[in-house]
């Protein structure tokens, strides 16, 4: 896979603490914030709720980036502080988390693209 390295996204200083920003890296959406305590996160872009831009309506409270559509909070490591009608935080409020780190005065991010899956086969074996 070509393009699995790092890849600069931003300089450091177009995120201080308590910025979020969106990006591509390939066909891939993401957004990048920095906690109010200064580290880096990158996850995909979309609140798994009701699909919104984390890059247009996610704030930082703290070390949690949250969702201002309708207040679902993510970690660093995108788990989500959903919970479900038993108490239980609900894994599918997680996000998916992309390595992150500084260096030279760049924030990069590494994405591994999702696997390919197989096209649909037919009942006679043949794909389409």
């Amino acid at each position: 896979m070509p393009w699995v390295e790092w890849k600069p996204v931003a300089a450091s200083e177009m995120l201080p603490p308590g910025a979020v920003l969106g990006v591509r890296v390939g066909d891939v959406e993401l957004v990048v914030w920095r906690t109010a305590s200064g580290e880096v996160a990158a996850m995909d872009a979309r609140c798994p709720h009701q699909w919104t831009h984390l890059g247009d309506a996610g704030v930082v409270d703290g070390d949690e980036l949250v969702c201002t559509a309708h207040c679902w909070r993510f970690d660093r490591d995108g788990r989500g502080s959903k919970v479900n009608v038993r108490g239980r935080r609900d894994p599918k409020a997680d996000v998916e988390v992309h390595p992150s780190r500084e260096r030279g005065g760049m924030i990069e991010v590494r994405v591994v693209p999702p696997p390919v899956k197989d096209p649909p086969r037919g009942t006679d074996g043949v794909a389409g």
